[in-house]
């Protein structure tokens, strides 16, 4: 008898599952993918937005015409919660039974976290299509008329690489603009110390980040936490008052409300604790995929950082569930990666952005000229057509 597995979210990790998982069924059993919305977003681009680089046609596609293809049922729904004893999902026009669930839920920011973290306090940040536009419009304004800048990662926001990011397009963009020497410029990290990303740090990039901010007078915070915002304010838990123009901060980020609410899915963030194949502890037939899973940090800081999910990352887990749920219905071997080995996949796409941004940082001539050139996330340089096509390589199954 067929089996059905429903697969809830369309961004990397529920994309990523649902083509691996075809390939592996072969028609043998039915695949059903459920998200709000059939665009996919091509997440690490969103950096590039506020600075013109990417439009929003530039980092989205339709996913329905490419789940048609391959036999994989997608349905267009909010989904409000979970039965996990009679296994159905609550959506928006009908009720979805399944065999097998996989949460590729991703994340919502959680900006109650920080008091103040709302519009009204022109508070910037590029966790989603929309407020990557709101940035851009604000940017714009800030370029002509500058004054002090603050660029964060908050406690607990996990994606640090994105503040840096953001943080030296700014500074081409200022210098550009020759409107750099006008511009007071703070980095806010919860990071214990410059490049620990959530990781633990990568090679021995601290001293040439910390040249390479020297140079460009960038005033930096590390073990810092955000009290509270308003508007031309940033508050630490220090006692610290610093004074901001433009503020753009990345948030923490929690699971989303479906999954926070459902008795015994998730923890208190709404993260979903799973073993090393990522089977939910409690219940064998929910996977978990992505920013939805809860990643324990390795190493004790002051300030809780937050693990990232890397675009490496979030691909080896969903093709990891989907060869162990392909082992739960058809028979064969299953696979397993500890939560170290999540970290060095994570490592590797942060080697990129590290040897990217740092390797010229003792060259007094550096001038930040790869920011007009390429991403430092190796996986925003490539188009939305190469990414799908991607997709489609037999070799994209190996894990």
């Amino acid at each position: 008898m067929k089996k059905r597995v429903v697969i809830v979210g369309s961004s990397f990790a529920g994309y990523s599952t649902a083509l691996s998982l075809a390939k592996l069924f072969n028609g043998r059993h039915t695949i059903t993918v459920i998200d709000k919305s059939p665009e996919f977003t091509f997440l690490p681009s969103l950096v590039w937005h506020p600075f013109g680089y990417r439009n929003s046609d530039d980092i989205s596609f339709d996913t329905r015409p490419i789940y048609k293809d391959h036999n994989i049922e997608f349905i267009q729904s909010m989904v409000y919660g979970f039965d996990l004893d009679d296994q159905v999902i609550y959506a928006s026009d009908a009720d979805i039974a399944y065999d097998y669930l996989v949460l590729a839920t991703g994340t919502k920011p959680n900006y109650g976290s920080i008091k103040g973290f709302t519009p009204e306090n022109h508070i910037q940040t590029i966790c989603s299509m929309r407020e990557a536009e709101q940035t851009r419009i604000a940017w714009k304004k800030f370029v002509k008329d500058p004054g002090p800048m603050v660029i964060a990662a908050a406690q607990w926001s996990g994606y640090f690489f994105a503040a840096y990011e953001f943080l030296l397009n700014a500074i081409y963009h200022l210098k550009a603009n020759e409107v750099l020497d006008k511009t007071p410029i703070h980095f806010i990290t919860a990071e214990p110390y410059l490049t620990h990303f959530g990781l633990g740090g990568i090679h021995e990039d601290i001293k040439a980040c910390e040249q390479l901010f020297e140079r460009y007078d960038i005033q930096w915070r590390t073990n810092a936490e955000i009290q509270e915002l308003k508007k031309g304010e940033v508050f630490l838990e220090s006692g610290e008052v610093i004074d901001s123009k433009f503020t753009m901060i990345i948030p923490q980020f929690i699971g989303i409300d479906a999954v926070r609410t459902t008795h015994n899915l998730a923890n208190f963030a709404g993260l979903i604790k799973v073993n090393n194949e990522f089977q939910h502890v409690k219940y064998p037939n929910i996977y978990g995929a992505g920013g939805s899973v809860y990643i324990a940090q390795e190493d004790e800081t002051k300030v809780p950082c937050g693990v990232p999910r890397t675009r490496y990352c979030t691909d080896i887990m969903a093709k990891t569930v989907a060869y162990n749920i392909a082992s739960d219905i058809l028979g064969g071997s299953r696979v397993s990666v500890t939560n170290h080995r999540l970290y060095e996949y994570c490592k590797q796409d942060m080697d990129h952005l590290s040897m990217l941004f740092f390797k010229h940082a003792d060259d007094n001539s550096h001038d930040l000229d790869f920011i007009k050139k390429q991403s430092s996330d190796k996986w925003a340089n490539m188009s939305i057509s190469e990414y799908i096509e991607s997709s489609f390589d037999p070799e994209s199954l190996k894990i």
